[in-house]
C-alpha cells in the first residue's frame, strides 16, 4: 500500500508539472492536452475527457503488455539456446576419447 500512494502522488507531481510547463511554454493562441484536461476537471468532467483518459490508459496498458510478452519470449528462447549449447558441449565431451600424452621421462 505505502508503494501504491507514493505512485500516485508521484504521478500526481508528473502531470502537474507537465501543466505548469505546458501553460509557461505554450503561446497565448494554443492550448495543449494538459491546459484542457486541467480547465475541463475544473469547469466539471465532460465525456470528452472520460475518453481520452481512457484511450490513454488503453494506450499504456497495450504497449506495457506488448514489452512484457515479447521480453518473455525473448528470454525462453535464450533459456532454450542456452540449455542446447550445454547439451551440445556435453555431447561432444562424450564422444571424445580421453588422449593424454605419455610423460617424458626427461621432463623434469
Amino acid at each position: 500500500a505505502p508503494s501504491l500512494a507514493a505512485g500516485a502522488m508521484m504521478s500526481f507531481a508528473l502531470s502537474l508539472d507537465d501543466l505548469v510547463l505546458a501553460s509557461f511554454v505554450s503561446g497565448p493562441g494554443s492550448t495543449t492536452l494538459p491546459m484542457e484536461v486541467f480547465s475541463a476537471v475544473r469547469l466539471g468532467v465532460k465525456p470528452e475527457i472520460n475518453a481520452v483518459a481512457s484511450l490513454i490508459l488503453l494506450a499504456v496498458s497495450l504497449v506495457t503488455f506488448l514489452v512484457w510478452f515479447f521480453s518473455r519470449r525473448a528470454e525462453e528462447h535464450r533459456k532454450k539456446a542456452i540449455q542446447q549449447a550445454i547439451d551440445e558441449a556435453s555431447a561432444e565431451s562424450w564422444k571424445q576419447p580421453d588422449v593424454r600424452r605419455p610423460k617424458s621421462p626427461t621432463a623434469a
